[in-house]
């Protein structure tokens, strides 16, 4: 039986990029064989039918498609004019083969000017640690981040009191402030162990990977030890610790929020306007979308 890159060598021509290549083998049965219409494991993501499918399918349809490409997946409608009219098209994300970039390409063949990203790694990070998170952790997981210091810490008081009205059911709520001397100073409502680690919590081994970090004047590396374990447990991935080690900049704060269940309008009234950015949820994107409209103090309806 051939292996995945034997197959898409012999149908496309091509060399899948070692990141692409790397999730496809070990996620290719939990995709879609057409996203167009089915719900994927990973949202507008297809399998390796799809991909060979859909990339001949452009091939003899798009004579300036270049060779090089590849579509991956279906990114949603678009709305473009033709003869003074609306039109509704599809969308797909294709991958450069070469560069490892991945644009938008509608399916008239346009491709949009911007990659979306400029690595499938750096596209498919946050994807997938939401959707562990969803399969692996029961209770729902927020990480915001604040351009000051006061900020987080205002938000978990605010938060421990909805709790005591009944608000909110947190099993933990954890403030990262990085003081402008880039000094880290925590505040959590579990007890911190010899290690520096709060036991037993993801948002315990997230805080706790932080100090193995650039902002602490580490190098870049794999987290170790407990933190390593029991992130790879959870499939978060490096990058999303690099990603947030790099948003926590000097004079800034982060709110770590782990709940069991919530009730939402006693929620919005106490966040409402609060300001901040969603960095991570493990809720849908619906409800994130719907969590960074409350923040900026307007509500979806």
């Amino acid at each position: 039986m051939k292996n995945i890159q034997e197959r898409v060598s012999e149908s496309l021509g091509v060399h899948l990029p070692g990141d692409y290549l790397s999730f496809i083998q070990q996620y290719e049965s939990k995709l879609a064989t057409d996203p167009v219409v089915e719900e994927s494991w990973i949202s507008g993501l297809g399998n390796i039918g799809f991909v060979i499918g859909t990339t001949l399918a452009f091939r003899s349809q798009q004579p300036k498609f270049d060779i090089n490409n590849i579509i991956i997946g279906y990114a949603g409608k678009k709305t473009i004019i033709i003869a003074k009219m609306y039109e509704e098209i599809d969308n797909f994300m294709m991958l450069d083969s070469r560069t490892g970039k991945i644009a938008l390409i509608d399916s008239l063949g346009v491709v949009e000017s911007d990659a979306i990203a400029q690595s499938f790694e750096e596209w498919i990070t946050p994807h997938l640690t939401k959707k562990m998170l969803q399969e692996k952790y029961t209770s729902k997981l927020v990480v915001l981040v604040f351009k000051d210091e006061q900020k987080a810490e205002e938000l978990r008081l605010k938060l421990i009191d909805l709790q005591r009205h009944n608000g909110i059911d947190l099993e933990d709520v954890v403030v990262v402030i990085r003081h402008a001397t880039g000094e880290i100073k925590i505040n959590q409502s579990h007890t911190l162990t010899k290690k520096g680690l709060a036991a037993a919590t993801i948002t315990g081994l997230l805080v706790g990977s932080l100090f193995m970090m650039p902002i602490l004047g580490a190098a870049f590396g794999a987290v170790t030890g407990v933190v390593s374990a029991g992130l790879t447990d959870l499939g978060i991935e490096n990058r999303f610790i690099e990603e947030l080690a790099t948003t926590l900049e000097p004079g800034s704060s982060a709110l770590f929020v782990l709940a069991r269940k919530s009730d939402p309008d006693a929620v919005t009234k106490e966040v409402a306007g609060f300001g901040g950015k969603v960095l991570v949820t493990s809720v849908s994107s619906e409800d994130e979308a719907m969590i960074q409209h409350i923040l900026d103090g307007q509500p979806m309806k």
